[in-house]
């Protein structure tokens, strides 16, 4: 049976970044209240954030464009072979679901990051970003759980759609 869709690695790989991703969060936060308290260093704490900032957006940007690269070739294999559009329409449901997050927790992490430096050169009150430096680790932790969940889910869309196909689809796509 041919894989028209290809099941790559990337499903794994994002899962990897989420962990990643929402460790370095956890360990920034637990650093900027350290910082507060005098026993680390605001420079420690900024190059730390700098570093897991890139990598929350990097693991956000890509989710984004594994879900409309994913749900673009659906859409195209399913067109392509006559399968029912229900299959296509998860790919929609899925979006639904996990784009909102996608789109709202970068913003809040960038603001959290950005309003730092606010409050390490006291033009903010370090409570304003202690406190949205909590929200964005929580909405991290949301955004993970329900990424993965999706993610999970897009996977058995896939083979789903894989095992659908006839035999020949594969010989089509190369010619």
């Amino acid at each position: 049976m041919p894989a028209m869709l290809h099941n790559v690695p990337v499903a794994r790989i994002l899962g990897f970044l989420y962990l990643a991703s929402v460790s370095l969060l956890g360990w920034i936060t637990y650093e900027g209240f350290r910082t507060k308290a005098g026993t680390l260093g605001p420079g420690e704490h900024i190059r730390f954030a700098l570093f897991g900032i890139v990598i929350v957006l990097f693991t956000h940007t890509m989710t984004l464009f594994y879900f409309v690269g994913t749900g673009s070739r659906i859409k195209k294999v399913v067109h392509q072979y006559g399968l029912p559009f229900s299959l296509a329409e998860r790919t929609l449901r899925l979006k639904a679901r996990l784009f909102p997050w996608l789109t709202f927790t970068p913003l809040a992490t960038m603001a959290a990051f950005i309003l730092g430096g606010g409050a390490h050169t006291h033009a903010l009150p370090g409570w304003v970003h202690g406190s949205l430096s909590l929200i964005a680790l929580g909405m991290n932790l949301v955004t993970t759980v329900l990424a993965v969940l999706c993610i999970s889910e897009n996977v058995v869309l896939i083979e789903e759609i894989d095992a659908a196909l006839p035999d020949s689809a594969g010989e089509q796509e190369a010619g």
